[in-house]
C-alpha cells in the first residue's frame, strides 16, 4: 500500500504542465516504435517481393531433357477433362468466331429487322427496330454508297474561302 500511496502522492505534486509533457513524451514513444514497426515490414516485404521476382535458375541440359520426356509423357497419358457447360455457354461456343476466315464467312449472317423506315430530308433515315423479330438471317445487308457531290460554284467558293484565311494567318 506504501507504493500505491507514494505514487498517488507525487502525481499530485506535478503540475499541469508537467502532466501534459509526460503525456506528450509518452505518445512520441509509442510513434517512433510504431514507426519503426511499419518500416521493419516494408523491409521484409520488399525483400520478399525481390526473392520471388528473381527467375528461376535453368535446369541442367541433361536433366531438362528428362524433365522434358517425363512432361510430354504425362501429357500425353493424361486424359482431357470435360467442362460442364450450360445452355448459353454451349450456344456461345458454337457461334464463337475463332479466325479471320471464320469472321469474313459469318459477317452477313444477321441483320435487324425493321418495322419502320422513315427518310428526313435529303442524308437522313430513321429505321424502327421490329422488337419481335428482332434477328433476320435471310437478309443480307448491302452497304450503300451515297456520294454527294457539290456544285461548281460551291466547290470555287470553298476553295477561294481558303485561300483568304491562309492569306490572313500568313
Amino acid at each position: 500500500m506504501d507504493i500505491l500511496n507514494d505514487t498517488i502522492n507525487f502525481l499530485k505534486t506535478l503540475s499541469f504542465v508537467d502532466v501534459v509533457f509526460f503525456a506528450a513524451v509518452l505518445v512520441l514513444m509509442l510513434l517512433i516504435i510504431t514507426l519503426i514497426y511499419f518500416l521493419n515490414e516494408n523491409k521484409t516485404s520488399q525483400n520478399t517481393n525481390e526473392i520471388s521476382n528473381q527467375p528461376e535458375l535453368p535446369l541442367q541440359p541433361e536433366n531438362a531433357i528428362d524433365d522434358l520426356k517425363a512432361i510430354t509423357a504425362a501429357l500425353e497419358n493424361a486424359e482431357p477433362s470435360t467442362i460442364n457447360l450450360n445452355d448459353y455457354e454451349e450456344e456461345q461456343e458454337e457461334r464463337a468466331i475463332i479466325s479471320y476466315e471464320e469472321l469474313l464467312k459469318h459477317k452477313n449472317d444477321f441483320a435487324l429487322n425493321y418495322s419502320e423506315e422513315e427518310s428526313i430530308g435529303d442524308d437522313l433515315t430513321i429505321k424502327k427496330v421490329d422488337l419481335d423479330n428482332l434477328v433476320n438471317k435471310e437478309i443480307t445487308i448491302k452497304p450503300e454508297l451515297n456520294v454527294t457531290v457539290i456544285s461548281y460554284e460551291k466547290e470555287e467558293a470553298f476553295l477561294e474561302a481558303l485561300k483568304t484565311l491562309q492569306q490572313k494567318l500568313n
